[in-house]
């Protein structure tokens, strides 16, 4: 009988330490209405909405915004704290500079376990640094910085108005990013849609992108191998297992892009089931900084380039330096699988003279070039303004031709179909390079090719 009362108060204790536990997790949700924030879209909250986050980053919990707008300066996120912005729920960035205590609207150095989810909305209130010509003087730049995280969570909510890079993932590991929509108007410059720097492990799908400028843009810094955080942590500075499917997507530049910062190694990049309009370049591969890519597949494709730029291209593929004796860098097993691209422009190849490129593979992609653009005047870009034009490198944007490939072994076609409405001089133009073209079907026209 002894025994069995002591069993009994045992269980008791089990019953009633598990009932307190669950009720102290419920009690971490809190509103951040509760600290004072206030919701009618003209109040500076920014003391309370921070005030209401430091608290729930103490607690590890959940910090709701409730259906209202919240106007508010810079903010700083930390790790364990999931933030619920609700369906009807506004974050407007503040206009006046002088609320932001650093450059970013939000910014999440270590914030590991961070989650942002929700039906509402974040509003950068871009256009307030713009002129009537979308040029600014200061802005907040970037946007939204996540910095040196594990395990972060962005679902579901939408980002408009950035007046900067949107979402920007800097030396993060293990990241989703699922049902975000991102709207930008396509002319505020710079204003990406998700940049990837020196990361692994990040997954982003069923997202809408449609922005000023690159939409999706996985780059890497350059040497050295390591970098050292301001705790003095070592952090890898390789770029890989970056996986895109199941997206929409508007740019005015490049729609999935790697580079410029192109300084280590980038590899296992895929891309997948991704349909693209109105762009510049629906994929840009900008080897600048003498490191490499390897491994980066695009299947699944379906492209259509068409911007207010003069020049398009539905795949461009250039190794260039940014300066002018800079180290030359490395392209290496790019496929293009199961894809359609219709264009204008011009589809561009070329590694370097002093480094060519190597094993770029098509199956089963099919190119659709209607109502030629005139390239007789086009430059070849390099991804950023700043990078100049230097005599050792290869610019061959002017070829006549619905594809060029320059300095490049191993490139070969398996089920590929060129199809035009108009005739150009040749379908291919072939410098110093070995291409097997016997499985490309040629419509409406003759190839021409030449070393």
């Amino acid at each position: 009988m002894k025994y069995l009362k002591l069993t009994f108060y045992k269980l008791l204790f089990l019953i009633l330490g598990l009932y307190l536990s669950t009720c102290q997790k419920e009690n971490m949700i809190f509103n951040v209405s509760d600290f004072g924030a206030i919701p009618d879209g003209k109040t500076l909250s920014t003391k309370a909405i921070q005030d209401a986050i430091n608290f729930t980053i103490s607690k590890k919990g959940t910090l709701v915004f409730p259906k209202g707008t919240y106007y508010s300066g810079a903010l700083t996120l930390g790790p364990n704290i999931t933030i619920v912005l609700e369906e009807g729920c506004v974050l407007m960035a503040s206009s006046n500079l002088e609320d932001y205590k650093h450059n970013e609207f939000i910014l999440a150095p270590y914030a590991d376990n961070l989650t942002i989810k929700g039906k509402g909305t974040i509003n950068g209130n871009g256009r307030s640094f713009f002129d009537d010509k979308w040029q600014f003087t200061e802005r907040p730049q970037p946007w939204i910085d996540i910095k040196d995280a594990k395990n972060v969570r962005i679902e579901d909510i939408t980002l408009i108005n950035s007046p900067s890079h949107t979402l920007n993932l800097s030396y993060c590991n293990g990241v989703k990013v699922k049902g975000l929509t991102i709207k930008n108007h396509p002319q505020s410059p710079n204003t990406d849609g998700i940049d990837i720097r020196n990361s692994s492990n990040v997954r982003i799908s069923d997202c809408d992108i449609r922005t000023g400028d690159d939409a999706i843009c996985v780059k890497n810094d350059r040497k050295p191998e390591k970098w050292i955080n301001s705790k003095g942590e070592a952090r890898s500075k390789i770029t890989e297992n970056i996986h895109v499917s199941k997206c929409y997507i508007e740019s005015d530049d490049s729609a999935l892009k790697l580079g410029t910062g192109s300084g280590y190694l980038t590899r296992n990049i895929s891309f997948d089931h991704i349909q693209i309009k109105k762009t510049r370049y629906a994929i840009a591969l900008f080897m600048m900084d003498g490191g490499r890519y390897e491994e980066i597949t695009f299947s699944n494709i379906n492209a259509t380039t068409g911007s207010r730029h003069k020049q398009e291209y539905p795949i461009f593929i250039d190794v260039h330096t940014r300066t002018e004796n800079g180290n030359v860098g490395d392209i290496s097993k790019i496929y293009f699988r199961d894809s359609e691209f219709n264009t204008s422009g011009i589809t561009y190849i070329s590694g370097h003279p002093l480094q060519g490129i190597d094993s770029i593979s098509f199956k089963n992609v099919s190119f659709n070039y209607k109502q030629r653009l005139d390239n007789s005047d086009w430059v070849k870009p390099k991804g950023n303004k700043t990078i100049q034009r230097w005599e050792t490198a290869g610019d061959y944007v002017q070829t006549k031709a619905d594809m060029l490939i320059a300095h490049a072994d191993a490139v070969t076609f398996e089920n590929v179909v060129l199809k035009q409405d108009s005739m150009v001089k040749s379908n291919f133009e072939l410098i110093k390079a070995k291409v097997d073209t016997t499985q490309i079907k040629i419509e409406n026209t003759k190839q021409k090719a030449f070393n």
